[in-house]
């Protein structure tokens, strides 16, 4: 074939399906789809070898207008799953889809009882392999620029009309238009079109006309740079404007870790904060009885530990003002004292920290001022009197906050959350607790010296692993798994074994697995499985099944997801694998020839 013939005979193909229409069959249609994504490939392997700057540089443009398109193409076809009710059918269906089986004459195939997947967003992250919130957010900017469900199952216009035309036209980046929309989304109220009750837009610019319609204006007219400003002006002005209508989220808010460093933000309402206030000013106060219990290594209940921060200056103190501290009351804290302050004088405040000896507990030192500053004897807290001992206020109140979080409840009807505190380690890590590492139940990973502090706690519970990944025995059969039994699972499993599932440990649910207790089942760790609830329900259904592998339970995906078939686990959670227990090393285990451990590691209790 000429060239010619060849243009010819694609300028038939592109025209092929808007005029051949309804007689184009599904398959041909996914053919069709298939073709020209082959054909997209083979051009940009021809320029990659051109080497043509002129080549490269008109051909990275179409691609741009590829990806605008497959931009406005994603969208439409999540807003389509979710309309046609594709996480509905059947699990033969998805299978059929996957290996190329499927027929499209005859009318789909749904689900007869409960859906392989419970909503559009689950589907189409397994589908195509996506994160489940990259898969929800393009259902969502659907909503907001291309169109919305309603009450009876049609498709009405989407929540920022201006945005989707210019959206619809090209006439700006559409991933710029999408960002917009879900930056306006924020200062609207919550979109009830699919309850059948209609929202309208709120957010206004001072003349009165709709954010939405400014934004539209500017992408349209506007450079990329310039609209990006424009638009960010006009919605912190709004903000600025309405900021009692746009409270922060209240809660508490799990930060990354930085150089082994956890942080956390806080949002509390004002009956809360004070609650928390009146700790911080107890402990900040190194005179008080609290203030001292924070920055003392030994914490009067006992069940907490003294942080010192490895980056303060070890001998600086922090600027006491004293003329800031008011009496205070305060109830329903366990671990506090309540504590009152009278002011003091304008003649006696001062800008100067407070010395060492002035922070000392008179009540517990016999040292002289001369030698205590001069740091020739340790106070009674172990802390050395130069002044190396001293924390600064921030760490003494989390130092007390530390203290009321493991204070036991004492009497009242009230029930706080104690946290618990799990530890999962190998038996030959306890051996050599040297260079041990540890891992919490909520995957927090402990180095040795944070371990061995932990283990020296009564409050900690070492789960020690074994042989083949297996935990030993800790448990007695019953109908749930519960207690140790519970424990002994979560330290095999960590969380739900369904692969790239993100349920939390503390959420999961014991399966018996191998036998049902009504048929006669034993409740064990051996017959137990973590997952997750829809995991639960997927097994018990037929949609996964979950196989014993060497003493581990496995989890086989339907074909549409694992055509290998192969038995997995999930490690988003570290579960433990096959080949994981450490090979111990006779050189560095003084225990090896001892005849208290003949007996393999399963065998102990």
């Amino acid at each position: 074939m000429n060239t010619p013939a060849l243009i010819t005979a694609l300028h038939t193909l592109c025209r092929a399906p808007l005029q051949f229409g309804a007689h184009l069959t599904g398959a041909m249609l996914v053919q069709l789809g298939v073709q020209c994504l082959a054909l997209f490939t083979a051009i940009g392997h021809l320029v990659h070898q051109s080497g043509d700057p002129r080549l490269v540089l008109a051909y990275s443009d179409m691609v741009e207008q590829f990806a605008q398109q497959l931009h406005l193409a994603q969208l439409t076809i999540a807003l389509d799953a979710e309309a046609s009710g594709a996480h509905a059918l059947s699990l033969e269906t998805y299978d059929a889809l996957r290996d190329g089986t499927c027929s499209f004459e005859a009318n789909p195939e749904l689900a007869a009882g409960r859906t392989c997947y419970k909503s559009t967003g689950d589907l189409l992250a397994a589908w195509l392999g996506l994160n489940y919130f990259e898969a929800q957010r393009r259902i969502e900017d659907a909503h907001l620029l291309i169109g919305r469900r309603t009450p009876q199952g049609t498709i009405c216009e989407p929540r920022f009309p201006h945005l989707a035309k210019v959206y619809s036209e090209g006439s700006a980046d559409r991933r710029t238009i999408a960002a917009t929309a879900r930056r306006l989304e924020k200062l609207e109220t919550t979109d009830t079109t699919f309850d059948g009750i209609p929202a309208e837009l709120k957010a206004r610019d001072t003349d009165g006309r709709l954010l939405e319609e400014h934004a539209a204006e500017s992408l349209r007219g506007l450079g990329p740079n310039a609209a990006r400003k424009e638009i960010s002006t006009r919605i912190s002005l709004y903000k600025q404007l309405n900021g009692d209508k746009l409270p922060p989220k209240l809660g508490l808010f799990i930060g990354p870790v930085v150089q082994g460093v956890h942080e956390f933000t806080l949002r509390t309402l004002a009956t809360q904060a004070q609650l928390i206030r009146s700790m911080a000013v107890q402990s900040s106060d190194p005179r008080t009885k609290a203030g001292k219990a924070a920055r003392s290594h030994a914490q009067a209940d006992g069940n907490s530990e003294t942080i010192n921060d490895p980056a303060s200056d070890p001998v600086a103190t922090e600027p006491t003002d004293l003329a800031a501290a008011e009496p205070v009351e305060i109830s329903g804290l366990p671990g506090t004292t309540m504590e009152t302050t009278a002011e003091t004088p304008q003649w006696m405040r001062t800008e100067l920290p407070m010395p060492a000896w002035a922070c000392a507990d008179p009540e517990t030192t016999e040292a002289a001022p001369d030698q205590v500053a001069a740091g020739g004897e340790d106070d009674a807290n172990g802390e050395s009197a130069s002044g190396s001992g001293e924390v600064s206020v921030e760490l003494r109140r989390l130092n007390a906050l530390m203290a009321i979080l493991a204070s036991p409840a004492v009497g009242g009807k009230s029930h706080p959350v104690i946290p618990r505190f799990f530890v999962y380690m190998w038996l030959s890590d306890l051996q050599n607790l040297g260079r041990a590492h540890g891992i919490t139940s909520n995957g927090v990973q402990l180095p040795p010296g944070e371990l061995r502090r932990a283990l020296a706690k009564a409050n900690v519970i070492p789960v020690v692993l074994g042989g083949n990944s297996q935990p030993l025995d800790m448990g007695r059969s019953r109908r749930y798994h519960e207690g140790y039994v519970r424990m002994g699972v979560l330290a095999r499993d960590r969380g739900c074994i369904v692969p790239d599932c993100t349920t939390a440990p503390d959420q999961v649910e014991i399966d018996h697995y191998k036998r049902p207790w009504s048929e006669g089942g034993t409740t064990s760790v051996r017959s137990g499985v973590a997952v997750c609830p829809d995991g639960h329900h997927s097994r018990h259904v037929g949609h996964i099944d979950i196989v014993d592998v060497d003493g581990l339970p496995h989890v086989i995906l339907p074909p549409h997801l694992d055509p290998e078939q192969k038995p997995r686990r999930n490690t988003y959670w570290d579960a433990l694998q096959l080949g994981d227990a450490p090979i111990p090393d006779p050189a560095n285990s003084e225990s090896a020839d001892s005849p208290e451990m003949e007996d393999p590691p399963e065998n102990l209790g």
